[in-house]
């Protein structure tokens, strides 16, 4: 089977539904739509929140090694006055 021949057999059960079930399908259609628009718009946020986060989490490890560094400083100053 070809492509065309499943479009043109899609086609053809389309436009021999009742326009009852039509109208349903219409329905499902849009929630499918609907749904795929959220889903695409979360996975957006997804991709920006992972990039934030990517550059929190590089700035927290920076103040983390100042602070190492910082405490050891401290260390050596108070082993200096003892």
């Amino acid at each position: 089977m070809t492509v065309d021949e499943i479009v043109g057999n899609l086609s053809d059960v389309v436009l021999a539904m009742p326009p009852e079930v039509w109208g349903k399908v219409e329905g499902l259609v849009l929630i499918l739509k609907t749904v795929g628009i959220v889903a695409l718009v979360y996975f957006v946020y997804l991709i920006v929140m992972g990039f934030l986060n990517f550059k929190r989490m590089r700035q927290i490890k920076g103040i983390e090694e100042k602070i190492i560094i910082m405490d050891k400083k401290l260390d050596k100053l108070l082993k200096k006055k003892k």
